[in-house]
């Protein structure tokens, strides 16, 4: 019968080699994270990560092992080394959670977030960049336009008389009819309809299953291998109805396309075109990263212009000093209320610019630190040798703390820092968050991303008041909103309640 007691021998055996024998076994960390993956699995799952890394630094110090194969470290000296251009640190086994392993490497495929083949990611971005480069995003910030005013229209009959609003849930339902209008040509409807048709909430709960079953990558290749996906999503199907609505359109514009007819102007028209005057850009690239654009950019959108809300309108001095920026460029007739700002006029106002860049330090819409693998040589930090093939990460929030990079007052809501910044030191600040992916691996919409928040950020300013009127983890609003904050990969804030009264 000692075959029964096998099994149990060799958890033991396992548990106590990561714990006193494990090449990571020096590093601190809680006691649970040193034995097994699980731990850090189980902080996904409960969506416990926007606040986790910073507490595990404060108790354990600058380097902390959160799984047995993975450590995190706060030092930005190692920034560069892990996240520069030129690096050799390559994206860890956490990013193979939604791709297809059991498919052969396919260089028609394009998934830009886990791509591995950084020579194939290269090409891609290469011949996708001016598609996103700021002058390409201006022709289509009409589109923007378009859906600041349905917006403004909206907010001013649910919030003239100063109703209460959860304004994370107003930016979600505003950035699907700009991405999808700007990517497509005609917007999906949500704001006239006020709602998304629980397609952000789909998105939630896919980010949610990415952010816990990254840690297990043998769970990870089982579930591709063999199991339905239905039944890793917590028992039910994910419900995304704006991607259906995509793929008509993708569908839609081939068919005009093959039959001689003229197409909308739009982003993916432009990867049609860029395919046809770049035969190495392959047409289903274009189409992939058509998708790509409403599955991330309304995430980092809603999130960034939810923080900037909070940051800007619950600090008085900031918000007088937003104001009276904007209130000069009106009187300069660079900009007016009754017309959406153009792109050209916010990029103009250093204020507002440097209100964008202090949500994106404090309140970054990464969760989690972003996992890299270590080079051949691996890598000493603080005192702590991490070798080939283990897993090491930077948090952006913690990073975004750093009183070195950063000054004086990190958990205040400063723009100042930005302005007062000599040009080389603000460009280290901008350089060091990885809201948009390190500096070799940056994401290739953020121009795009950043266009449409400048105007939407300016314009809204204009228009309306805006009060926050919950605190996070605290009493409910007037509305019965609970603000709290949940995150497995990106961040998310629910129940944050703005009062909004037009201007």
């Amino acid at each position: 019968m000692w075959f029964l007691y096998l099994p149990v021998a060799l958890l033991l055996a396992y548990f106590l080699y990561n714990r006193y024998l494990h090449p990571l076994s020096k590093v601190p960390g809680p006691l649970l994270a040193s034995l097994t993956p699980l731990w850090i699995t189980w902080q996904g799952y409960n969506a416990r990560r926007p606040r986790l890394d910073i507490d595990l630094h404060k108790q354990y110090g600058s380097v902390v092992r959160i799984s047995p194969d993975e450590i995190i470290f706060s030092n930005p000296a190692y920034f560069k080394t892990v996240y520069g251009a030129g690096t050799r640190f390559q994206k860890g086994r956490f990013y193979e959670a939604p791709t297809d392993m059991s498919q052969p490497e396919d260089w028609e495929k394009l998934d830009m977030l886990p791509e591995m083949n950084i020579a194939k990611l290269r090409t891609q971005k290469r011949y996708a960049a001016p598609v996103y480069a700021v002058a390409n995003a201006k022709k289509h910030e009409h589109y923007v336009d378009n859906n600041i005013r349905r917006m403004v229209t909206r907010l001013s009959s649910v919030g003239g008389e100063g109703k209460v609003v959860d304004v994370y849930y107003e930016w979600e339902i505003m950035n699907v009819d700009v991405m999808t209008e700007m990517t497509f040509g005609k917007e999906y409807g949500a704001v006239e309809k006020g709602s998304d048709d629980g397609h952000m909430h789909g998105m939630d709960k896919m980010w949610e299953w990415w952010g816990w079953m990254g840690y297990l990558p043998w769970l990870n290749e089982f579930d591709k291998r063999f199991m339905p996906r239905k039944v890793i999503f917590s028992g039910s199907s994910i419900n995304l109805p704006v991607f259906p609505y995509c793929v008509g359109k993708i569908i839609a514009h081939g068919q005009a396309t093959a039959e001689g007819k003229d197409t909308k102007p739009c982003i993916l028209d432009d990867f049609r075109r860029l395919s046809k005057t770049q035969p190495a850009f392959i047409e289903n690239w274009g189409t992939r990263l058509a998708l790509t654009d409403l599955g991330a950019g309304v995430d980092t959108m809603s999130w960034t212009l939810a923080a900037a809300v909070v940051g800007i309108s619950s600090n008085p001095p900031v918000l007088a000093r937003l104001r009276s920026e904007l209130d000069a460029a009106v009187a300069g007739g660079h900009i007016s209320k009754d017309t959406p700002v153009p792109y050209d006029a916010a990029a103009k106002l250093p204020y507002l610019q440097a209100c964008l860049h202090e949500a994106l330090r404090l309140w970054p819409n990464v969760a989690i630190s972003l996992p890299r693998t270590a080079p051949s040589e691996g890598i000493e930090i603080d005192g702590h040798y991490i070798p080939s093939g283990y897993t090491v990460g930077m948090n952006s929030k913690q990073l975004g703390l750093n009183t070195t990079i950063f000054g004086p007052d990190t958990e205040s809501f400063k723009p100042e820092r930005w302005l007062e910044a000599d040009k080389a030191r603000r460009n280290d600040m901008e350089t060091r968050n990885l809201s948009f992916g390190g500096p070799s691996r940056k994401c290739i919409g953020m121009h795009t991303v950043w266009v449409s928040m400048s105007k939407v950020l300016a314009s809204f300013y204009l228009n309306f008041d805006l009060r926050v009127l919950n605190e996070l983890d605290g009493k409910p609003g007037p509305g019965g909103g609970v603000w709290c904050e949940r995150g497995s990969f990106p961040t998310k804030w629910h129940g944050l309640e703005v009062e909004i009264v037009r201007r």
